[in-house]
């Protein structure tokens, strides 16, 4: 990714973006788990405390695998499509089998019922991520649309909807996102940023409904949040 300086307001490096205390490490945003090796340079990494850093980390392990196996079908290691989760499902056996829990068979189709919380809260958190990282926006309230689809079950309307962009509001004076409208970027195409090809991109945009942050991982779930 292109390295960008920041321009804004500097106070926003004196806080946990997840919480708001004091920071005394950083995140990356998106966080390694949904990315393979040779990781891409220049990752974002946003200020963060200890206790938030931490305790995301099982919530994002459970979302990256749950991810996969849904791909593919299966909790079986050698089905799975990224060397990463083969090796965190081969050697957690109680996730895999919390997996595999979830997972129901009918009419010869797979099914899974992911647990809703967890899913939920590493979205919002790399949105919080994204917001602050590329419009110098930290976001604590509350967003008004926390919102997670296949893109394989989407009509094309909605894939038209989730991949354009609302005519609304230039992000924040100084911010990332400003400069990469006005600079040129070779990872960032018709407002998205490519992270890692076929891993996960995002875009960020303040639309008429607010601050839209949406991302795609593994070119399979389409997540959007926004905050008014």
């Amino acid at each position: 990714m292109k390295q960008l300086k920041i321009y804004s307001d500097e106070r926003l490096e004196g806080l946990c973006i997840y919480c708001g205390k004091n920071p005394t490490t950083r995140d990356h945003v998106p966080s390694k788990i949904l990315l393979d090796k040779p990781y891409p340079t220049n990752l974002p990494v946003v200020p963060c405390c200890k206790k938030c850093n931490e305790g995301f980390s099982l919530d994002e392990e459970y979302f990256s695998c749950f991810i996969e196996c849904v791909i593919a079908g299966s909790t079986e290691p050698n089905q799975l499509g990224r060397n990463k989760i083969k090796r965190i499902l081969a050697n957690r056996p109680k996730l895999k089998a919390r997996i595999q829990n979830s997972m129901t068979i009918k009419d010869d189709r797979t099914y899974f019922s992911p647990e809703s919380d967890r899913i939920q809260d590493v979205n919002l958190k790399l949105a919080k991520g994204h917001a602050t990282y590329e419009n110098s926006e930290i976001q604590i309230e509350t967003p008004i649309c926390i919102s997670i689809d296949f893109l394989s079950t989407m009509t094309e309307t909605d894939k038209i909807d989730f991949f354009s962009l609302d005519q609304g509001l230039l992000p924040e004076v100084g911010s990332r996102a400003l400069q990469r409208i006005f600079n040129e970027d070779k990872g960032y195409e018709n407002g998205w940023v490519k992270v890692q090809e076929n891993n996960y991109m995002y875009s960020i945009n303040h639309g008429f409904d607010g601050l839209n942050i949406k991302f795609l991982i593994r070119d399979y779930l389409a997540c959007k949040v926004v905050w008014n």
